[in-house]
């Protein structure tokens, strides 16, 4: 049973609701003043407040994608460490591992093996798209059943079917799901029946990615990418589209930037509005090597994770789709620790990183037991990642920084703000400042749009041929 799967969280909720029915059902009995009896009501108490906090506990997670595995939780599964491409093995730099129509208004789905379902949050239904050899499903409406994929010859539905029935042969549904008039001899039922590529070229895709450190050699797995429909649009063929970097807090899983911080869905929707231009968007985990907070720091004689987010990375993208190369064409994005490692990359890096945005972000070098000793035991190279010192002693670099933080509710303000007034030329500072928020989803949520349409006027965009620019309704 999962860490994060709701029937885990039911049954603690279940386990702690009928301990507290339990508790109130002995405590007559308990009611002595014998060591026996007080000893029976301390239990009954520790156990029952256990059980609560442990399923509040687990909804909090859930939500926020702190710990995905119980591995991940407790530092002892092999998959949460850092992996390694072994010397003299050949791996691609950029592996697809699962794939889904999205994000379209309503949700997305990915199959089971993508480790669970994608969610986006913008309101109003989406066409709905038959695929051949797929039931009919909303987008929506959750994993595929357990059940599986539509057996082989069987037809799928098409959108005049009612629920659960299939029309009768030679003849076609009415608008009710009734059987209809018989259909001529030879003509075909109509259904809006799509293939992939066109399905893609309305909806977009979203992916799940391995990706193998060339440089580094980390290697990371369950990554989320975000390709915009016009990237499968003809206009677009030859278009080489901008990158931003998404990377999550600390701890924290992609998942949460895609389902929680609607970061696909808020784009489509923005790009819609024709409010921002279409961008690929990679979201990351800010930390390879979980439990471990690698601050996104080229570890001495360690882990090399800012080689691999501001080198593998790009060679990786631009190995396997098209991306623009330049600096002009990539951007670094962030929430809490995301937003300092969003900064410090593109700080650090400025031929690779135009520009970045930090949501709630920090922009010290940390060094607490989550980190160990990233800087080998050297305050001058922990100096070097602490992006107040490089403002202080170091030239600015040309790029461009957008912070966002909230007066009230938000306890990285005081250093956002000391940040701002460090910046100068070439180096741009800008800022988003809330009146109240917190650091969570829900401020993060009204900031997002707005960092969206900043980034946008920041990025190259991708150039579609004249002739084919016609824009999808």
């Amino acid at each position: 049973m999962g860490l994060t799967s709701g029937s885990f969280i039911t049954v603690l909720a279940i386990a702690a609701l009928g301990m507290l029915a339990a508790t109130i059902w002995l405590w007559p009995r308990v009611a002595g003043r014998r060591v026996r009896d007080f000893s029976a009501r301390i239990g009954l108490l520790l156990v029952c407040q256990a059980l609560v906090i442990a399923a509040f506990l687990a909804f909090i997670n859930s939500y926020f994608s702190f710990f995905g595995s119980w591995s991940e939780l407790f530092g002892t599964g092999a998959p949460m460490a850092v992996q390694f491409i072994r010397p003299g093995v050949s791996a691609k730099p950029l592996v697809v591992t699962a794939t889904d129509l999205g994000p379209v208004p309503g949700g997305s789905v990915l199959p089971v093996q993508a480790d669970g379902a994608i969610a986006s949050k913008p309101p109003g239904k989406p066409p709905v798209i038959v695929w051949p050899g797929r039931s009919r499903q909303h987008p929506s409406s959750g994993p595929r059943p357990s059940g599986g994929p539509r057996p082989a010859g069987r037809p799928a539905r098409g959108l005049g079917s009612a629920a659960g029935q299939v029309p009768n042969k030679g003849q076609v549904p009415n608008k009710k799901g009734r059987p209809g008039v018989p259909r001529r001899p030879g003509k075909p039922r109509v259904t809006r029946t799509l293939n992939r590529h066109n399905a893609a070229a309305v909806n977009g895709e979203v992916l799940q990615v391995a990706i193998n450190g060339q440089r580094s050699g980390i290697a990371v797995s369950r990554d989320y990418l975000y390709l915009p429909p016009q990237y499968f649009q003809r206009a677009y063929a030859k278009a080489r589209f901008p990158v931003v970097l998404a990377l999550t807090g600390y701890p924290n899983e992609p998942w949460s930037i895609v389902k929680r911080l609607a970061l696909p869905a808020t784009a489509a929707r923005l790009v819609a509005a024709r409010r921002i231009k279409p961008a690929i968007y990679l979201m990351m985990n800010v930390s390879p090597a979980l439990p471990r907070d690698t601050e996104c720091t080229n570890v001495p004689a360690g882990m090399q994770v800012q080689t691999f987010f501001d080198t593998d990375v790009p060679l990786a993208m631009e190995h396997t789709f098209r991306v623009q190369t330049g600096r002009a064409g990539w951007a670094a994005l962030g929430y809490s620790t995301g937003g300092y490692c969003a900064t410090k990359l593109a700080m650090m890096d400025p031929g690779q990183f135009s520009a970045a945005v930090s949501m709630a972000g920090y922009y010290n070098a940390i060094k607490d037991r989550t980190t160990g000793d990233l800087y080998g035991g050297s305050s001058g190279y922990q100096n070097e990642n602490d992006l107040f010192w490089r403002l202080t002693h170091l030239p600015a670099p040309p790029v461009s920084v957008l912070v966002t933080s909230s007066r009230v509710g938000e306890r990285t303000y005081p250093g956002t703000l000391a940040f701002l007034r460090l910046i100068h030329a070439p180096m741009s500072g800008y800022s988003l400042i809330l009146p109240q928020g917190g650091h969570n989803y829900g401020t993060w949520d009204r900031e997002l749009p707005q960092c969206l349409e900043w980034l946008s006027k920041r990025l190259t965009p991708a150039a579609p041929q004249p002739s084919l620019a016609v824009q999808r309704s």
